[in-house]
């Protein structure tokens, strides 16, 4: 998080293409994308997930939105690599490619680190699209159409809704930490905001029960909702055709399982190998000499 600026992982206004579609459409689209990156380990079946991901971005004119909330994750799900190629999540026997110091570098372990990479990429790709270009309460009607029982819609919709929340609230506490002399920016000033927010979040849960006592939440009889959600013909299609493609591409990989996997076939160039787990073991150790810090500072 850094300061003065929020991580909008919410709705952002729009009038693009995507954020005229219902979101039954777009969340059924991001659900068929996880099933299709979570059944395949194949890196260029998820590459061109991820493509389709990034024109998804483009056409939704999101990219800066997107970026913000996007490029914190990137550093983080690199040292997946780093993690894979010394220790792959695949039964032996591993082909060794080079060795790092103490560090043996496989090739297995290459290929499982860029696909599990892939995999993470591709869902928050999705997932960040379909979130910011989604209305919560219009997510919330078209799930009650759906039959979704209230309490579990209720449960989904302020999952999102306190995501905001709590980066504004943090962003609160980090400006009166700095108007006092103390840090206001980094991971060493976000730990101890997390006292404050973590109370505030407390009192505004207690606040939620009594507004929604008050509401009478949970009692029976018909709900109704200040925003409308239909589906128009444009809806459908984009429905019908993220359906076939999500299933056609299950299909396709449940039959071709084994040509498809590369693990064990695909061999690194030490010249690609080197750099990239080089790269991967710097991201891993920036990360655990922060954590240190953080908890020396704290």
């Amino acid at each position: 998080m850094r300061q003065g600026v929020l991580i909008p992982i919410t709705l952002i206004p729009g009038n693009s293409p995507i954020h005229k579609i219902a979101p039954l459409p777009k969340w059924a689209l991001v659900i068929g994308v996880l099933l299709i990156a979570f059944s395949t380990r194949n890196i260029l079946i998820l590459s061109i997930m991820f493509v389709i991901g990034i024109v998804y971005v483009t056409i939704a004119k999101l990219w800066k939105p997107f970026m913000n909330a996007f490029i914190i994750w990137i550093p983080l799900s690199v040292t997946l690599i780093f993690l894979q190629a010394v220790a792959p999540a695949f039964p032996r026997p591993w082909v060794p490619i080079m060795n790092l110091g103490p560090f043996t570098i496989y090739q297995i372990g290459i290929y499982s680190g860029i696909s599990l990479l892939l995999r993470a990429w591709v869902a928050t790709v999705f997932a960040l699209v379909a979130i910011m270009t989604t209305h919560p309460s219009d997510l919330f009607s078209s799930m009650e159409q759906l039959g979704v029982p209230y309490v579990i819609n209720f449960i989904l919709i302020m999952a999102l809704e306190l995501i905001p929340l709590l980066q504004a609230e943090f962003f609160v506490v980090l400006s009166a930490q700095k108007s006092r002399g103390l840090k206001g920016a980094g991971f060493s000033a976000i730990l101890p905001s997390m006292v404050p927010v973590f109370a505030g979040s407390l009192e505004r849960v207690q606040q939620l029960s009594i507004s929604l006592e008050s509401r009478a939440f949970g009692s029976k009889g018909k709900r109704t909702s200040y925003r409308k959600v239909s589906m128009y013909p444009k809806d459908y299609i984009f429905l019908v055709v993220s359906a076939l493609a999500s299933i056609a591409t299950l299909v396709f990989i449940f039959m071709n399982r084994t040509s498809l996997d590369w693990s064990r076939t695909l061999q690194f160039p030490i010249w690609f190998a080197a750099p990239l787990v080089i790269l991967s073991l710097l991201g891993f150790l920036s990360y655990g000499l922060l954590a240190i810090f953080v908890i020396i500072k704290a």
